[in-house]
């Protein structure tokens, strides 16, 4: 049989459906692993409802058509595209190290370490990558201004200008999908970030049962190294601050720009070609010129009319008599203007070695270059790990103590640089003299961590060596004392944060979110920040509507625009990947109290992964989830997805992950049905519902195409339920509920007179497709078809072993498959009949527009395939439809139906019968008496209903309009007698219509 469709084509709805949804290649297996959920303050009170999830500034999927998701360019799919590799990457890094599949605390303990490590090296190598693209529009860009300031020439509006040229080239580039320096600047950042998350676990998260190694007691005759080792090792504060400053070193040293070529424009201006010894070479000609035009053989002195002769280049200034590095300041003089360049080249030197933490002979090395030893004399006394073998001897702690309070008085004298006054405050501990040359978050921070550093070791010395000598030293000289400045306890870390990260010059760097997120771990704060990020992704997403992926919370947050927004996915891929850190770590981050906020992070970043057509990705974050929060997020984020390989392979991947698959897919129809509640209190559908009108001619005609326009799209709702219920297909078992699903969806249809998304339900999940996906797994074999199930005269013996041998028990699991189905059942064979009725009016119709004898031909063929259907599928609408329910409410429900949709749609079925008589065969008109008797019949459900709906006079009129036809067809023919089989079955005979005059 094949019934014709819509569009006047003959086919065969199992058919369509069978092409719509083809089986799998080989069977799911049936067996699942089932998670153990943790305590979680996302339970069903916390289920959201409302349109859309608000995330990235409102921005929704505009569906074209009912399948089209694939095809749609999501908003976020080109920015993810240029950080494509980095997210797959990360995500086989955590689905390879992932913490929370291993119970043993050593050996998550080593996951995690692993796991930051990992990341890190991913961004190392995304890193390198960008700088061999991006390396010299960095420096340019980088290295232009500061480098002017250095040399007291301020920034110019044509500078201005070819800066913002630059940026515009950048943005263009970015738009094009290619990366820019900001991209490489960010990624610097990232690698940093993950830098310091690695160096700070290690040291504030031991490995479970690990013993801190012990310090060797030291002693008057200790070594420097031994010195510093144990001061490290009695004083946990200061590890942590030499491993903050440690990073910092070593950030700087990594990401800064070659010393040499930083100071190579101040030598050159120094105006001594490439020579780079020799000290004030200008200075020294000069005094050699005075002197030999003065006659003088001796040192000049500065009070002396020889020394009045001595003047710079421009004759504003006096200049020094004597080239020892005190003269400046002892005597008051300047040196030539060459030579302030190549001061301030080998100050800036010094700086950026001791702020990138290169050895003391690294330092040493370059000044003794550039004929400087004094200066190399003068970097001794660093208290750290890198100290020279000739330190191994011994350290003085008096010299020490006292070179300390010498460089502090130095970085507080009438210096010439404050490049050289930063070096004695590095060297002293002294932040104040370090500043004034600070030019980003990090230096400012390891002004302060050196400082602190540098006192804490200070004081170990006193107390370790404590006589009255070094008392008295220590009482002679001034010096700051950091420590005391910031205070001892474990939160000045936190206090020094926020006051750097407020101070006007670095408030800006600080709102970048690298940055903010390095202040935080510094700071050891990242619980607070977590929150507080999560509040605010909960205020963004909640901004226009309610999101049903991130609730929206009670709580403000403290200035939500500090941190980072929906659309910033950079961001949230390294927060969320941080937040995972910590999780793994079992650090508590507020309980259940925060739980919900916290996951936001996480949240937000699987919805930027499915809006950038990341969705194999989905389930591997939803499963660090906790509760049902993994399920409300995997079902809402892969509701998209329509072709079946891709929902396959998401069912393994969610198995894989130790997920219940079955949950799933019971719990995405749930949170849709939430979602998407039905709030309208009465029955639409009563009023709305309509088949037939009047025609021109005043006879009752069946409305074209009441199924409505195949080019409207099916609203938004109504599809992904009906996707939900796809779902079900993929899973073994779940008999019941997916019929129990499909009847909810079909009454929330016909409620609204969807009657579209009803015809879209019934070819994209229909009986026999349940029965070919699900019987294997229930009954051991594999059905093809719902007729099958229902007939019990099958010989089931194959079948008796998986039911104890027990036959009669296969036909009582049979029979409840069938009743579990029966209300599905009942609404495919409505749809159908309703599909069927207005296929035969649109055949009807170009049947009587058509003039060509051939297409009325085909189209007369195609009618009479279609009332086959009709004959056979609509007197099942006859007999105890939708009379049986599974509780009360669907059976008010059913009524509701059967009374808006049954008398009209049994009206027009007379109708079709009454055309088709008339085009085909008398035999339809008769079948319409036949009709008549069925709905008059003692008992008849029907007949009860239109008396019900007060529609009994309408039908009364049909079938006497039936029979008038029917009556005038008999007459015009002449009298053949009962020779057809099937009017002699039924006693059926022309002749009593048949009236001559």
């Amino acid at each position: 049989m094949a019934p014709m469709t819509r569009s006047g084509r003959a086919s065969s709805i199992p058919l369509a459906m069978s092409e719509g949804l083809r089986p799998p290649k080989e069977r799911l297996d049936s067996t699942r692993e089932v998670s153990v959920d943790p305590a979680s303050s996302y339970g069903e009170d916390a289920m959201m409802s409302g349109e859309e999830e608000n995330g990235y500034h409102g921005r929704q999927l505009q569906l074209q058509g009912s399948e089209d998701h694939e095809d749609i360019l999501h908003p976020l799919r080109e920015a993810a595209n240029r950080v494509g590799r980095e997210v797959e990457k990360f995500a086989e890094v955590l689905d390879g190290y992932n913490p929370l599949r291993v119970t043993e605390k050593e050996e998550r303990h080593a996951r995690t370490i692993e796991l930051i490590d990992q990341y890190h090296a991913i961004a190392k190598e995304t890193l390198g990558r960008l700088r061999e693209q991006h390396a010299a529009d960095h420096r340019k860009k980088n290295g232009k201004a500061w480098r002017k300031k250095m040399r007291g020439i301020k920034i110019t509006q044509e500078t201005d200008e070819i800066d913002s040229e630059e940026s515009d080239e950048e943005e263009f580039s970015e738009k094009l999908g290619h990366t820019t320096v900001d991209d490489m600047q960010r990624w610097e950042q990232e690698a940093q970030t993950w830098d310091l998350l690695a160096r700070l676990v290690r040291l504030r998260y031991l490995q479970p049962q690990t013993e801190k190694p012990q310090a060797t007691p030291v002693n008057k005759y200790s070594t420097a190294k031994e010195l510093w080792e144990d001061f490290l090792a009695t004083d946990e504060l200061a590890i942590e601050r030499k491993t903050v400053l440690d990073w910092l070193k070593d950030a700087a040293d990594e990401s800064g720009e070659d010393i040499d070529e930083m100071v190579q424009e101040l030598q050159h201006n120094a105006d001594r070609g490439d020579m780079i010894a020799h000290g004030w070479l200008h200075t020294n000609l000069q005094i050699k010129n005075v002197k030999r035009l003065k006659a003088a053989k001796e040192t000049i002195d500065p009070s002396s009319g020889v020394a009045s002769a001595l003047m710079n280049t421009a004759g504003t200034e006096l200049l020094v008599t004597q080239l020892d590095p005190d003269a400046v300041t002892r005597q008051g003089r300047a040196i030539q203007p060459e030579d302030q360049y190549f001061e301030r080249a080998v100050w800036l030197g010094c700086y950026e070695m001791l702020r990138r933490g290169r050895s003391q002979s690294d330092v040493r090395e370059w000044c003794v270059e550039r004929s400087q030893v004094w200066r190399a004399v003068s970097m001794a006394g660093l208290p750290d790990e890198q100290l020279d073998e000739e330190n191994e001897e011994g350290l003085d702690p008096e010299s020490w103590i006292l070179w300390r309070r010498m460089c502090y008085a130095l970085a507080h004298n009438e210096v010439t640089d404050e490049y050289e006054c930063a070096v004695y405050g590095i060297l002293s501990g002294d932040s104040g003299s370090v500043e004034p040359v600070c030019r980003t978050f990090d230096d400012f921070i390891f002004a302060h961590y050196n400082a602190l550093l540098r006192t804490q070791f200070d004081h170990y010395l006193q107390r370790i060596f404590h006589d009255n000598s070094i008392a008295a030293t220590v009482g002679s000289f001034g010096i700051s004392d950091a420590v005391q400045k910031h205070g001892e306890s474990h939160s000045s870390g936190k206090r020094l944060i926020e006051i750097v990260g407020n101070d006007p010059r670095t408030k800006k760097e600080m709102s970048q979110p690298m940055k903010m997120l390095q202040g935080v771990l510094v700071a050891n704060d990242f619980q607070t920040f977590i929150h507080q990020q999560g509040l605010a992704l909960s205020k963004f997403a909640n901004a226009k509507s309610r999101s049903n992926l991130i609730p929206a919370e009670t709580i403000e947050p403290d200035n939500a625009n500090k941190y980072v927004a929906l659309d910033d996915h950079d961001s949230l891929r390294v927060f969320a990947h941080v937040l995972l850190v910590f999780m793994s770590l079992d650090v508590d981050l507020g309980g259940i109290w925060t739980q919900t906020a916290v996951e936001n992070v996480i949240v937000a970043y699987i919805s930027f992964l499915r809006f950038s057509g990341k969705e194999e990705l989905i389930p591997l974050y939803c499963s660090q989830l906790s509760g049902n929060r993994k399920y409300a997020t995997l079902s809402r984020n892969l509701i998209d997805i329509t072709d079946r390989e891709q929902r396959v392979t998401q069912i393994r991947l969610i198995r894989e992950l130790g997920l219940d698959v079955q949950q799933f897919v019971r719990m995405q129809a749930q949170y849709l049905f939430q979602d998407f509640s039905d709030t309208t209190r009465d029955y639409p559908a009563t009023r709305s519902f309509q088949l037939l009108r009047t025609g021109d001619n005043g006879r009752r005609e069946i409305i074209p195409d009441f199924f409505g326009d195949e080019t409207e799209d099916i609203p938004r709702p109504d599809l992904l339920l009906i996707r939900s219920l796809e779902w079900y297909l993929l899973i073994d078992g779940l008999w019941s509920e997916t019929f129990e699903i499909g009847t909810m969806l079909y009454l929330r249809f016909f409620k609204h007179g969807h009657l579209r998304a009803a015809m879209t339900l019934l070819l994209k999940v229909h009986s026999n497709d349940v029965v070919i996906h699900k019987t294997q797994a229930l009954l051991g074999r594999r059905y093809n078809k719902f007729e099958d199930l229902e007939n019990q005269n099958e010989n089931d013996e194959d079948l008796t072993e998986i039911l104890d041998g027990s036959a009669g028990q296969m036909r009582e699991l049979k029979a409840y498959m069938v009743r579990e189905a029966r209300n599905y059942r009942d609404f495919e064979a409505f749809v159908t009949s309703l599909d069927s009725i207005e296929t035969a009016n649109s055949l009807y119709t170009l049947m009587d527009e058509t003039q060509s004898f051939a297409e009325k031909k085909h189209f007369k063929s195609g009618l009479a395939d279609t009332m086959k259907q009709c004959l056979s599928v609509i007197p099942k609408l006859l007999d105890g439809w939708l009379l049986t329910a599974p509780n009360d409410n669907d059976m008010a429900e059913f009524t509701l139906l059967r009374e808006a949709y049954l008398p009209e749609t049994i009206l027009a079925y007379i109708n079709v019968l009454e055309f088709a008589g008339k085009k085909l065969t008398r035999d339809f008109l008769l079948s319409c008496m036949d009709l008549s008797a069925e709905i008059a019949k003692e008992g008849s459900d029907v007949l009860v209903l239109f008396e019900k709906t007060g529609r009994l006079q309408e039908l009364v009129e049909a079938f006497a309009s039936a029979s008038k036809q029917l009556l005038i067809l008999s007459s015009d023919k002449k009298s053949a007698g009962s020779r057809s089989k099937k009017l002699r079955s039924k006693g059926w005979t022309h002749d009593l219509w048949s009236i001559k005059p």
